[in-house]
């Protein structure tokens, strides 16, 4: 048996699954936030603001946890196999990225918990902009895998750097087209 691969299999399960989970999460933190903001006089606000925690609790527990550990599962299983990596720049950017994520990732636990008990923290908007986290992390990463040398950082910086700014301006125009109607 070649392990791995297996432990790759494991790995691009793993992380496209655990992906989905922040990308939807965070998506639900947007419309959980904004509950909050509807009249008080309806009755439909705590209604929603209670199903959208039971959704962000489920995914967080049922999903994204399982899928970050598969990942890590997958990547460590990787690494007892190649670990001349471990000595390379690239793979300790890789790493640093991955740490990043996963400190992310207990972040959105944080914001279950306080979504559900109030409003303050971030504005639907700093959640959108919040979504976009994992997006340039992701980008970076796949470059960083993909060309195994920092040459392929400096695609993955352009590419982020490109991206953020017209991640932002959309955000923004979205909100604009929010506010007038």
């Amino acid at each position: 048996m070649n392990w791995y691969f297996l432990f790759k299999a494991l790995h691009i399960i793993g992380f496209v699954s655990w992906f989905a989970g922040l990308f939807y999460l965070v998506r639900l933190f947007v419309y959980h936030r904004e509950a909050w903001e509807m009249d008080p006089d309806l009755a439909d606000g705590p209604i929603l603001r209670k199903q959208y925690h039971v959704m962000e609790s489920r995914l967080y527990r049922i999903i994204q946890s399982p899928a970050l550990i598969l990942t890590l599962i997958g990547g460590i299983g990787m690494l007892s196999i190649n670990p001349a990596w471990l000595k390379m720049p690239w793979m300790h950017l890789k790493l640093s990225l991955v740490f990043m994520l996963i400190i992310y990732h207990f972040s959105c636990a944080r914001h279950i918990k306080s979504l559900k008990e109030n409003a303050r923290g971030l504005s639907s908007f700093g959640y959108r902009l919040y979504n976009e986290v994992p997006t340039l992390i992701l980008i970076a990463v796949v470059m960083l895998a993909v060309w195994k040398n920092l040459s392929g950082l400096w695609i993955g910086l352009a590419t982020l750097l490109l991206l953020g700014i017209l991640f932002f301006i959309a955000a923004r125009l979205y909100k604009r087209k929010r506010e007038k109607n």
